[in-house]
């Protein structure tokens, strides 16, 4: 244990114990479930082609008389513009002359401070990006809290979203069929050929305990052993909860963010589900888009940039990072909202 002088009365010695380091929940489940499959672009806009085909029988015909005519698709075609979400930060003399590193009595030194600064940073990107996929799952939108770009899927594609009332306090829903009416609905609105090969659902802790609570269910798991107890042991696999039931793995989500104003903003709303397919290819996308620069000009996307740039004067270092990502629902009529209640 280090021991540090105090210079200030009454000048006593103190112990110096290690560094308290209080780091901010980073929520990522979206990503760790490989909900949306990843895509680097050369452009700050993407534009996406629809085609619509139709599926109808063929009529029979008086042979010798005019055949069936067969009809093209019809297409269309939209734009999508980039977020782009830029963050600075800078290393000054004053961030280390005369400070104490942390946690030591040794003097503060400047990669100490640059390697926290970018720590700092990639986390920020990353609960943006994770947030930014939450809004478009949970509100069909591109996350732009400050309006610089607006798109909402449903209405762009022309698609009412999907809604159940699971109703989870009545003893008598059959939750089962409200999933089988979730599930049934995904497969057929997939509508690009794949077979989706997992269910999950992405919920708020209200909705995840009132389902495991429900009375149907709690006697589903009453006189039978099963992988998961949820009467009798905990469901935590890892930071989440998660409950398998009826072809669909719940996930109890309680991440959260603090928005422009510093409002806390739940990832999942209070007493809400989504119900999202696994497997398919294109259901949902995240596209990035080059840095701002001109070394970067038309060249493929990453995730994210740093950059670090040292004043020839020796009055500090700047770091400039940014992110350009767009996370698009390709098919939005993919994505269940469910509710607790009895009413949507």
């Amino acid at each position: 244990m280090a021991i540090t002088r105090s210079f200030t009365a009454p000048f006593e010695m103190t112990d110096l114990t290690e560094e308290l380091l209080l780091i901010p929940n980073t929520y990522g489940l979206v990503n760790q479930l490989g909900i949306f499959r990843e895509e680097s672009v050369t452009q700050h806009m993407i534009s996406v082609e629809s085609s619509a085909a139709t599926l109808a029988l063929i009529p029979d015909r008086v042979r010798g008389e005019r055949n069936n005519v067969n009809k093209d698709r019809t297409r269309e075609i939209r734009a999508f513009p980039i977020p782009h979400y830029p963050l600075d930060d800078y290393i000054a003399p004053e961030d280390i002359q005369g400070k104490r590193a942390y946690g030591s009595d040794n003097a503060e030194t400047v990669a100490a401070v640059k390697m926290r600064k970018l720590e700092d940073i990639r986390r920020k990107h990353a609960i943006t990006l994770e947030t930014s996929r939450m809004v478009a799952i949970t509100q069909g939108t591109i996350y732009a809290p400050n309006g610089t770009v607006a798109g909402n899927y449903y209405t762009d594609f022309g698609i009412t979203r999907k809604q159940v009332a699971f109703d989870l306090s009545n003893a008598a829903t059959n939750v089962l069929d409200k999933i089988t009416e979730v599930t049934d609905h995904i497969q057929e609105n997939l509508l690009d050929g794949d077979v989706a090969t997992e269910f999950v659902a992405l919920c708020s802790p209200e909705f995840f305990d009132d389902l495991i609570n429900q009375a149907g269910v709690k006697e589903a798991y009453k006189f039978y052993s099963s992988t998961q107890e949820p009467l009798r042991n905990g469901l935590r696999d890892g930071r989440y909860k998660k409950f398998v039931h009826g072809d669909v793995t719940f996930y109890r989500y309680v991440g959260s963010y603090k928005d422009a104003d510093g409002v806390t903003q739940k990832l999942v709303p209070v007493g809400e589900a989504y119900f999202l397919p696994l497997g398919t290819m294109d259901t949902f996308m995240t596209y990035y888009s080059p840095a701002n620069k001109l070394d970067y000009v038309n060249t493929l996307g990453e995730q994210a940039y740093v950059f670090e740039f040292t004043d020839p004067k020796g009055s500090k270092i700047e770091i400039e990072s940014e992110s350009n990502v767009l996370n698009l629902l390709r098919r939005p009529s993919a994505v269940v909202r469910a509710v607790r209640g009895a009413t949507v």
